[in-house]
C-alpha cells in the first residue's frame, strides 16, 4: 500500500504538495525519533544507510499516512503495509540510483538544486522565493534543510538517470496506429441492470440475524470523532489599513512586472453548438459539418446560428460571444480560433457539450497597458501583499511564543488577545476549517498540538487542538436503522448475483432480448460509443472495466456487479474506427505510448538492478 506513496513521492513537486497539505503541523512528537545517533542501519553494495536517514524518511512517510488515513494509522496498520520495510526500500533505491549515476557520469550541481527549490510554490511569497517561508515549511515538516536538499538532489539524479536510459525509446508508428484503431472502435452495447435495492425487498429480516450482523461488523457503526479547538484569526483587512503605497513603489512594480500588464489579443467570435446526445455523436458531427459548408459570410453564420444552434443564450444573438480572450474557450477551440484569420469558419470541434462551429469576425490586437490604466490595480495588489505579509508575521510571532509557552491561550493572553473556541464533528468542520488543507490538519494534529500559521483567502489562522474525542462504538439501537439498510443491501446483492447468473444462462437462448429483460423486471440501456469513451461515464464503471479489452460479439461470460447493482452486458456490434481523427490524435497517442514504454523499461531495469544488489541489514529496526 505504501508503494503509491513512494512512487508519487519520487517527484519533488509531489513531496512539496504534501508539504503544502501538512504545513500546519508542528514537529511530530515521537520521542524515540528525537535523538538521532550517527549509526549504520544497512549497506547497499558497500554504501551506508544511516539510522538518521531512516528516521527522517520514516517521519515524513508516517506524516503522509496520517494525513491520508487519520487515526486508522496505528501499529497494526503499519505492520499490515510493511511500513518499515518500504521506508528502507526507498533508501535502498536512492543508493542504487546514486551508484548508477556515478557509473554513467551523471551529476547534479549545487546551483541546480537551489534553482529547483526556489521554483517550488510552497516556498514562495508573492511569486518569489522566500527563505523565511522555506525554513518555516521545513520546520513544520520536521526536516532539516540539508536533508531536504539531499532529497531534491536525489530526485534530480534519478530523473537524469531515467532520461539517460530511456531518451531513445519511442513507440513505433505501427503500434500507435494499432492502439488508435482499437481505442476508436465503435461499440454498440446493450446492458440490463438489476439494482440490489430491488432484490433487497425480498429479503426477510429476523432480529437475531440483524444483531449477529451488527456484532460481526461493529467497526462500521461508530459515532464520528469530534474535535474541540481554540483559534485566533488574523484578517488581512485589519492590517491593510496601515499599509501605504508610494508612487515610486507603483512605478517600480510596473517596471518589474511589465510582462504582466499586457492587453491580450482579443477576437470577436460567433458560435454554433450542435449537442451530441449519448450514442448519437456521428449524427451531431454530420449536422455540424453540413452547417459549416453553408457558411459563405458572417450573415450566413448569424442566420444559421439563430435557426440551428442549441446554445439557448447565444442562439437568439446569432451566436455572438462578443470579444473573446485567450483561455476563455475550451482548449481545442482556443487554439483554433486564435490561429484562424478573420472571416473564416472554425470547426466543427468536439467540446464539452457536443460539436462547435466558430466564426472569427474581427481581430483586436493586444499591446502594453499604460501605467495610468493599471495604476490602481497595482496599488491594490501591493496593499494586499503587504497586508498578507503583516498578518502572517503577526501570526508567526504569536506561534513562536505559543510553542515556547506550550499554550496558545497563554501566549495570546499575554498579548491581550482573546481566543475563540469551536467544537464539531471532525469530518464536518464549520468555516473556515472546512477548507481541505485545514481539514487535513485537524485530522493529523494530536491533542495539545498547535498549528503553524495557515494562510487563507481572507486571513491567517492559528489554532490549538484542545480535545480529540475518537470515534465511539454505537449501541445496536443507535445503529439499528443503518444496520437494517446495510443488511438488506448485502443480502439483496447475494440474491441479485444468483439471479443474474441464472438469467444469463436463459437469455442466451432468447431471440428478443430486450422484451425478455423487461419481462423479468430488469431495466435495459442501449449505448453506442467509441471504446476510448467507455471510461467517460456513459456506462457504469464496472461495465466499462469488463469491456475494456474484450473484442468478441455477444454476452460477457459472467454477470458484472458493483456495489449497487448487477449487469448483464452484450456487445451487439463492433465497427471499425473512423480514421478521420488519426492526424489529430496521433501525436498525443505517440506521447502516451512512448511514456508508457519508457516507464516500463525503466522499472524493469531497476528491478534487475535491485535483484543484483548486495543489501545487508546491520541492526534491528531503530526504536
Amino acid at each position: 500500500m505504501l508503494d503509491f506513496l513512494r512512487k508519487g513521492a519520487q517527484s519533488t513537486a509531489v513531496k512539496i504538495l504534501f508539504a503544502i497539505i501538512i504545513i500546519v503541523f508542528v514537529f511530530w512528537g515521537v520521542g524515540t525519533f528525537r535523538a538521532s545517533r550517527v549509526d549504520l542501519l544497512a549497506t547497499v553494495n558497500g554504501k551506508n544507510i544511516t539510522v538518521r536517514e531512516y528516521q527522517t524518511l520514516y517521519e515524513l512517510r508516517y506524516r503522509q499516512l496520517r494525513q491520508m488515513f487519520g487515526d486508522r494509522v496505528d501499529e497494526d496498520f503499519l505492520k499490515k503495509i510493511h511500513f518499515r520495510e518500504q521506508v528502507l526500500e526507498e533508501l535502498i533505491r536512492r543508493r542504487l540510483m546514486e551508484e548508477a549515476a556515478r557509473r554513467m557520469g551523471i551529476s547534479v550541481h549545487p546551483r541546480e538544486i537551489q534553482i529547483a527549490i526556489a521554483r517550488f510554490p510552497a516556498f514562495q511569497e508573492g511569486g518569489r522565493f522566500s527563505f523565511r517561508r522555506y525554513r518555516a515549511v521545513l520546520r513544520d515538516l520536521g526536516i532539516m534543510p540539508r536533508d531536504f536538499e539531499k532529497t531534491v538532489k536525489e530526485d534530480l539524479l534519478e530523473a537524469r538517470v531515467r532520461h539517460f536510459l530511456t531518451a531513445t525509446i519511442f513507440a513505433p508508428e505501427t503500434e500507435v496506429r494499432e492502439y488508435f484503431e482499437f481505442q476508436n472502435q465503435k461499440l454498440q452495447l446493450l446492458y440490463a441492470r438489476l439494482p440490489y435495492r430491488v432484490c433487497a425487498r425480498k429479503v426477510r429480516v429476523r432480529e437475531k440475524e440483524l444483531r449477529e450482523y451488527f456484532q460481526k461488523h461493529r467497526e462500521r457503526y461508530l459515532r464520528p470523532p469530534r474535535i474541540r479547538l481554540a483559534y485566533l484569526y488574523f484578517p488581512y483587512v485589519r492590517y491593510r489599513k496601515n499599509v501605504h503605497i508610494t508612487e515610486e513603489e507603483i512605478k517600480a512594480y510596473y517596471q518589474a512586472q511589465r510582462d504582466r500588464f499586457v492587453r491580450p489579443e482579443r477576437r470577436k467570435v460567433r458560435m454554433i453548438l450542435i449537442r451530441a446526445e449519448p450514442g448519437k455523436k456521428q449524427e451531431a458531427l454530420k449536422k455540424a459539418e453540413a452547417l459549416a459548408r453553408k457558411v459563405k459570410n458572417v450573415q450566413d453564420f448569424i442566420a444559421l446560428a439563430r435557426k440551428y444552434s442549441q446554445d439557448r443564450i447565444t442562439a437568439p444573438l446569432g451566436g455572438d460571444l462578443g470579444e473573446v480572450k485567450p483561455g476563455e474557450l475550451f482548449p481545442a477551440a482556443d487554439r483554433a480560433v486564435f490561429s484562424t484569420p478573420p472571416g473564416q469558419v472554425v470547426g466543427p470541434l468536439e467540446g464539452p457539450k457536443g460539436y462547435y462551429l466558430f466564426y472569427v469576425e474581427k481581430v483586436l490586437p493586444g499591446g502594453p497597458e499604460p501605467l495610468v490604466r493599471v495604476k490602481e490595480k497595482i496599488r491594490q495588489e501591493l496593499m494586499a501583499r503587504r497586508a498578507r505579509e503583516a498578518a502572517y508575521e503577526a501570526a508567526d510571532d504569536l506561534y513562536q511564543k505559543a510553542v515556547l509557552a506550550g499554550s496558545l491561550r497563554e501566549a495570546a493572553g499575554k498579548e491581550g488577545l482573546k481566543l475563540k473556541e469551536l467544537s464539531f464533528v471532525q469530518d464536518a468542520p464549520p468555516p473556515p476549517f472546512n477548507r481541505q488543507a485545514l481539514r487535513d490538519a485537524l485530522r493529523s494534529l494530536e491533542e495539545g498540538e498547535i498549528s503553524a500559521p495557515v494562510e487563507g483567502p481572507q486571513g491567517v489562522l492559528l489554532f490549538q487542538i484542545l480535545r480529540k474525542q475518537p470515534a465511539q462504538p454505537m449501541s445496536f439501537q443507535e445503529a439499528r436503522k443503518r444496520v437494517l439498510s446495510d443488511f438488506r443491501v448485502e443480502k439483496g446483492g447475494e440474491v441479485c448475483r444468483q439471479k443474474a447468473r441464472q438469467l444469463l444462462a436463459r437469455v442466451k437462448k432468447v431471440s428478443r432480448v430486450r422484451g425478455f429483460f423487461r419481462k423479468e423486471g430488469w431495466s435495459v440501456q442501449e449505448v453506442r460509443l467509441r471504446r476510448k469513451e467507455l471510461a467517460q461515464g456513459e456506462v457504469p464503471q464496472a461495465v466499462a472495466r469488463a469491456l475494456g479489452g474484450r473484442a468478441e460479439i455477444g454476452f460477457l461470460p459472467q454477470p458484472v456487479c458493483d456495489r449497487q447493482a448487477c449487469y448483464l452486458v452484450k456487445i451487439e456490434k463492433i465497427l471499425p474506427a473512423d480514421r478521420s481523427d488519426w492526424d489529430k490524435e496521433k501525436e498525443i497517442l505517440f506521447h502516451v505510448l512512448t511514456q508508457e514504454k519508457r516507464a516500463a523499461y525503466f522499472e524493469s531495469w531497476y528491478r534487475d538492478l535491485r535483484q543484483k544488489a548486495q543489501v545487508k541489514l546491520l541492526q534491528k529496526w531503530p526504536q
